[in-house]
């Protein structure tokens, strides 16, 4: 980074979706944490198509303070993308991405650049445990020690999406265009220098949760798919192994037959065997249908998200009351 410590810029990306009963309460209490911090910066709304007045209360925001931003979906194009349209739309020295129900607490915020000053270049939040239900505690230990068995690249667990991230991860972040986002892994693929932090979750400010378990599962099969081609691997050991069985099962009637002249009566086990062998078929036909659909995402080459409006603040603007502070 070049520059003093005043000059340097912090932007701030908040992925929101029908979050119009938080957006005014955020917005003050990001301002108020980064207060007496010696930064510019800028809050940048990325609305993944709100069907709300979301949309509307970022503007009345940017008419009240010049640092407040917006970017506007053409529709709902998911949070991944969202958080993909800030680092697109970054431009300071260091971002931080946070959600806007306020579940990740603004006045943690200090604390994650401190961290950054002292040469971290990704600060990830940890999650309290003790913060979440019984069910998303359990669900989401399983599922990152799942992942992280199989992928070559650990993912930190329970650490959603606060995090800061220095300008040279940002850079890094934009050169990955994968249409199948699973940032967490993109995060632990880039590297770089990573701290953690824990926080208490807060609750939300209004609203509902927008992540049903069906979109968790979904998550966490685009992750498994993303990151790694085991499925792939035991899709074809097991059916090395059942095909050896089937020949022992092979070998074993013939002799039956020829050597013994027995014939081997059993329609039900050869029902069951005809059976299993038909869904193991289809189970390993479905895992590669999983990942030629990716592969078919990637060839389409789509845009990762469409943009109806934007109104973007400048690098390094100030309010009214921060230009009257320093003059």
């Amino acid at each position: 980074m070049t520059g003093s410590a005043r000059t340097r810029s912090i932007d701030i990306v908040v992925p929101i979706f029908n979050e119009e009963e938080c957006i005014r309460e955020f917005y003050a209490r990001t301002v108020r944490a980064l207060g007496g911090l010696p930064y510019t910066f800028r809050i940048l709304f990325i609305d993944d198509g709100s069907r709300d007045r979301s949309a509307e209360l970022c503007m009345q925001l940017q008419r009240e303070d010049p640092r407040v931003g917006l970017i506007r979906f053409s529709r709902n194009f998911g949070h991944q993308a969202a958080l993909t349209a800030g680092f697109d739309a970054a431009q300071a020295d260091a971002v931080i991405t946070l959600d806007g129900d306020l579940q990740h607490p603004p006045e943690r915020i200090p604390d994650f650049i401190a961290a950054w000053e002292q040469g971290a270049q990704i600060v990830s939040g940890v999650r309290e445990t003790g913060a979440v239900s019984f069910w998303k505690r359990t669900s989401s230990a399983l599922f990152y020690r799942a992942l992280n068995a199989i992928s070559r690249h650990p993912i930190t667990p329970n650490s959603p999406d606060f995090r800061l991230f220095d300008a040279v991860v940002v850079d890094a972040i934009r050169r990955l265009r994968e249409q199948t986002r699973f940032l967490r892994g993109i995060y632990a693929w880039v590297g770089f220098r990573q701290v953690t932090l824990t926080y208490a979750e807060g609750e939300r400010a209004g609203g509902a949760s927008h992540y049903k378990t069906a979109d968790m599962f979904l998550f966490a099969l685009r992750a498994v798919l993303s990151f790694s081609q085991l499925p792939l691997r035991v899709a074809t050991y097991f059916g090395l192994s059942v095909a050896a069985l089937a020949f022992v099962y092979g070998v074993y009637a013939v002799l039956m037959k020829l050597v013994f002249h027995r014939v081997i009566p059993g329609w039900t086990s050869l029902a069951v065997l005809i059976s299993f062998l038909s869904g193991v078929q289809l189970l390993t036909l479905g895992v590669l249908g999983e990942y030629l659909g990716q592969v078919l995402e990637e060839t389409k080459r789509r845009p990762l998200y469409l943009v109806a409006e934007e109104h973007l603040p400048l690098p390094g603007e100030r309010s009214e009351s921060d230009q009257k502070s320093i003059g």
